[in-house]
């Protein structure tokens, strides 16, 4: 069963390596937008703390990453693989579905830790500052946030059975999240309701755990409410996706 697991890893790995152009747009959009704010809004401060740019937006555009591997990668690519009947010959084999999620999290960590790394390169030669954080911290800020997301994106591939449909609703999703979530523009500049309505949005939770985590406060009380969001979101997300992967691949 390892062993079959382990083939299946290797060839989800394969697919999605072999289009470098769309890995490479998935992690090159975000680092854009870095660079592009950065230039022209990098002496400012934001927040109560008076947070630098650098501070403030390295880890919002890396949740940004997350937010684009599982609406524009997750997504879509367990669509294709549906529609190429990749899961209808796997549900007559003794592979368990759990090998699907588990090649799923494997290519999109490795997908994001290019994207990262891309976004510390970029900070780099625009600020000359590397992080300064617990890297425990981050790590543990990392994993609630890839869960969350994740679980969203397998929910989006599980739900349609057409790939110009999934990119339909990952592009239509992607708004809102980026818009009202914080990673883009600062929520004390939009009005007080679109302040409560950003809470029903995970995107905003991942990219407060990815600031808390930067700053070394993940283990405070503020973190409290976005990790339980997450965990439970990402749970909702997972088992339904589960339940409807089966039912849509056959």
């Amino acid at each position: 069963m390892l062993r079959a697991h382990a083939a299946y890893l290797l060839l989800d790995l394969k697919v999605a390596f072999r289009e470098k152009l769309a890995v490479m747009l998935i992690v090159a959009l975000p680092a854009a937008m870095y660079l592009f704010f950065g230039m022209m809004f990098g002496e400012a401060r934001y927040g109560a703390h008076s947070a630098t740019y650098y501070d403030e937006y390295t880890p919002s555009f890396a949740a940004l990453v997350l937010l684009n591997i599982a609406l524009m990668n997750i997504g879509p690519t367990l669509v294709i693989y549906k529609e190429l009947g990749l899961f209808r010959r796997l549900l007559v084999t003794p592979l368990d579905m759990s090998a699907i999620g588990i090649a799923t999290v494997v290519r999109a960590t490795l997908i994001y830790l290019i994207g990262y790394v891309s976004m510390i390169l970029v900070g780099w030669l625009l600020f000359g500052r590397l992080p300064s954080g617990s890297i425990l911290q981050g790590i543990l800020a990392l994993v609630v946030c890839c869960f969350g997301m994740f679980s969203m994106g397998y929910l989006l591939g599980a739900i349609f059975r057409s790939t110009a449909t999934a990119f339909s609703a990952a592009i239509f999703i992607f708004q809102p999240m980026l818009l009202l979530s914080g990673a883009s523009i600062p929520l004390d500049q939009l009005p007080v309701w679109v302040g409560y309505v950003s809470q029903l949005i995970p995107m905003t939770h991942v990219v407060e755990l990815q600031r808390l985590a930067w700053r070394n406060e993940l283990f405070t009380a503020q973190a409290l409410g976005g990790t339980v969001f997450l965990v439970v979101f990402g749970i909702a997300c997972a088992f339904a996706a589960r339940v409807m992967l089966r039912r849509t691949s056959i």
